[in-house]
């Protein structure tokens, strides 16, 4: 079962349900910054309903953000009528915020990829690009005009009101843009296996921030260390989260007057001594996405590494890491059955030490072409003594990996046992050896006829028998050619007859060359395909 918020696959009635749900977030959030003013009676450049506007343009579907946006507006306009009182003015500055939350939400979808919006420091710096100065920027001077024509312009309040919606953006957005979205109970399930830990870091950093204001000089170079900590220590998204609930401790902090901060520029006012606090996000962020960057890297290295050692563990074939010098560095099961050692023995050896001594010098020369650059890979076959002493035929395959200024860190070799293909084959030979003896002996000639390309294959008996010269090529109209005139017409028709009937045929005929005529007796087989169609004709010539 799922809990989804603001998911773009709602029914209407759940649709008015997450705008009241919207609504009364931003009521709050606009009451928490009030609330500020109110109680330090001046203007506290911190404002996060803009923010909130801005990530729900972003994220949720065209259709939905009529609701959802009313619902925003009327909920920073209700918080503004409960602290400054009911005035046409809540209104006027909720939909300046309105309008400056859907420009930079369509900046965001512009620049922004919404599955995985703050993925790198070049994300993260056309978020603060479009969202933390275009339009803060726009939408101060927006309120200017507006004021401009009530005639209560003055740069204080443009440069407040620019200040306020870039902190506000710099603490909340962040947090927003990776939350996890439409919000999921599976999600919100995942993100509590890490919350003792995120918890206590909390409770520390809170801790160590009041400290740091409340005795230290220079506190807030303190504190960029402390969310420096939180940045190394806890996932991306904890780490804004913690960043956020810090930044709004510390607002209250300087609210509440429970601890001061030494303003030493009077010409910016009581904003300048937010602008140190503004300047400890910035580089709590960067090192916040580099920390996820470097945790993503090194998981995928720990995954390829992974993948590769269970790759090679686990093949079929025969495979090792071998440095250059030739010692075996790591070596799979099947390596160690094809030649007998256990992994731990095999790798205080040299592939030099089991090579046969007939095969070595041509390994080491393709591995000496292999390290200065002249090839890539080679294969070859070759022959290993195994633990037993018995001789074990191998196909190997070699490669070398280079580090990243191009020098050698070791070769990767591939090991196929063929063993049974090298007896086969010595089987075969000797078998064709002996049948060519008999043939001979016999005075038999062998030949093959592909049916489908026309081609003919002859031995050298065939050769004798029709005396051919070795540059010729045999075919079928050169047989025919070679056949006394009188048996051409029944040669012919015999071998059709054999096509036509798929079957085999045997006949006499005599042959004419330049020492004569001779009898030959030809016996031949068809060799079908799988539907049933001949393919090739075997035979021999006596």
């Amino acid at each position: 079962m799922t809990i989804e918020i603001l998911s773009p696959q709602k029914s209407t009635p759940n649709c008015w349900l997450s705008a009241l749900f919207l609504g009364c977030i931003v009521f709050v959030l606009t009451l928490f910054c009030l609330e500020l003013i109110v109680v330090s009676g001046k203007i506290s450049p911190l404002w996060f309903p803009t923010t909130l506007m801005t990530v729900v343009v972003f994220r949720c579907p065209s259709r939905q953000l009529p609701l959802l946006l009313t619902a925003c507006v009327l909920g920073t306009a209700a918080a503004n009528a409960i602290i400054i009182g009911p005035a046409f003015s809540n209104i006027k500055f909720a939909l300046l915020n309105l309008i400056q939350a859907s420009v930079g939400g369509m900046l965001l979808r512009a620049l922004l990829d919404r599955r995985a919006p703050l993925n790198s420091l070049h994300d993260w710096a056309r978020m603060v690009l479009s969202v933390g100065i275009v339009t803060p920027v726009l939408g101060g001077l927006l309120a200017l005009w507006t004021l401009q024509v009530s005639g209560h312009a003055s740069f204080p309040f443009f440069y407040t009101w620019v200040i306020s919606e870039i902190i506000g953006m710099l603490v909340l957005g962040p947090m927003l843009l990776l939350l996890p979205w439409p919000l999921r109970r599976a999600q919100f399930s995942e993100l509590g296996r890490q919350l003792p830990e995120t918890l206590m870091t909390l409770l520390l950093t809170l801790g160590a921030s009041y400290l740091s204001l409340r005795f230290l000089p220079w506190p807030f170079t303190f504190i960029v260390v402390i969310l420096f900590w939180c940045a190394v220590r806890l996932p991306k998204l904890q780490a804004f989260v913690l960043f956020f609930i810090n930044a709004s401790f510390i607002s209250m902090l300087l609210a509440l007057d429970a601890v001061s901060v030494v303003n030493n520029n009077s010409a910016l006012g009581p904003v300048s001594s937010w602008l140190p606090f503004l300047l400890v996000l910035i580089p709590s962020h960067i090192m916040s996405l580099v920390m996820d960057a470097f945790r993503r890297e090194k998981l995928h290295i720990t995954d390829s590494e992974t993948r590769f050692r269970h790759a090679m563990e686990y093949s079929a074939i025969g495979m090792a890491l071998v440095a250059p010098q030739g010692k075996w560095l790591q070596v799979n099961r099947s390596l160690c059955d094809i030649l007998g050692y256990p992994a731990e023995e095999l790798k205080r050896l040299t592939f030099q030490q089991i090579t046969h001594p007939d095969d070595l010098s041509l390994d080491l020369q393709h591995a000496s072409r292999l390290l200065e650059g002249e090839i890539d890979t080679y294969t070859f076959e070759k022959r290993y003594f195994r633990k037993d002493g018995e001789i074990v035929w191998a196909r190997l395959t070699v490669s070398l990996v280079r580090d990243g200024s191009q020098e050698p860190l070791y070769f990767i070799a591939q090991i196929i046992d063929i063993s049974e293909l090298k007896q086969s084959e010595q089987v075969n030979r000797r078998l064709m050896e002996r049948i060519t003896l008999a043939n001979e002996a016999g005075g038999i000639g062998v030949w093959e006829w592909n049916l489908l390309t026309g081609e003919m294959l002859w031995d050298k008996r065939m050769y004798a028998l029709f005396g051919l010269a070795s540059h010729e090529s045999p075919s079928y109209d050169l047989w025919i050619h070679l056949l006394h005139t009188a048996d051409r017409e029944y040669a012919a028709l015999t071998v059709q007859q054999a096509i036509e009937l798929r079957s085999a045929f045997h006949m006499e005929y005599r042959v004419v060359n330049a020492e004569g005529q001779r009898w030959v007796r030809t016996q031949a087989n068809r060799l079908l395909s799988k539907e049933g169609r001949i393919e090739r004709m075997l035979g021999i010539c006596q």
